[in-house]
């Protein structure tokens, strides 16, 4: 089975995760992360709310597979859109052997473009799940990512100092052009 949790940045998507991973034994837990994701803590995956769950960082999708054994019943993924096009493999790789996955992404970048990756795992998730957050200019559902901070060395890893939720009336677009093909971007 393929949960896909995804939406804009702060509509709790990672707190979704968490809440559905605590449902399981621990040890029928593996909880992965991209390395790239080092705003709280680089050994856990972190609500911004702070509540954490040991997780192994990966610098790349193919690594989660290294990591699968017998026992598990359950893969937690967080931030999946820091991942590349070979994580859809893997997915279904793990599905394949009867492990239930759960990963939550983006689903937009902050140009309000759909991450191709998040379309490609929505379409073969067996329970697709949409989060919104509330706007914070003027409260109404937020389904956009509005970043404040210039790209740099094409990362655009942050939080709530680089980020907020909008909806899309309060929405604008960067001032500059989507990086083509950066990996560990949250645009």
């Amino acid at each position: 089975m393929l949960t896909i949790i995804c939406g804009c940045m702060f509509s709790g998507k990672t707190t979704e995760l968490l809440r559905r991973l605590e449902e399981f034994p621990t040890p029928s837990i593996l909880a992965v992360k991209h390395a790239i994701d080092n705003r709280y803590q680089a050994d856990a995956i972190v609500s911004h709310a702070g509540k954490a769950l040991p997780a192994i960082a990966v610098s790349g999708a193919e690594q989660i597979q290294s990591l699968l054994r017998g026992d598990l019943e359950i893969v937690g993924i967080d931030e999946g859109h820091f991942f590349d096009d070979t994580l859809v493999d893997v997915i279904r790789s793990i599905i394949q052997r009867g492990i239930h996955v759960i990963i939550t992404m983006l689903d937009r970048d902050s140009w309000a473009e759909e991450f191709p990756l998040a379309v490609r795992l929505c379409s073969l998730a067996d329970e697709p799940v949409v989060k919104h957050a509330l706007c914070a200019r003027c409260g109404a559902r937020a389904d956009r990512t509005q970043r404040f901070t210039p790209i740099i060395d094409g990362s655009m890893v942050g939080g709530p100092e680089s980020f907020e939720p909008r909806c899309q009336r309060c929405w604008t677009p960067p001032p500059e052009p989507p990086p083509n093909g950066t990996l560990g971007v949250a645009h």
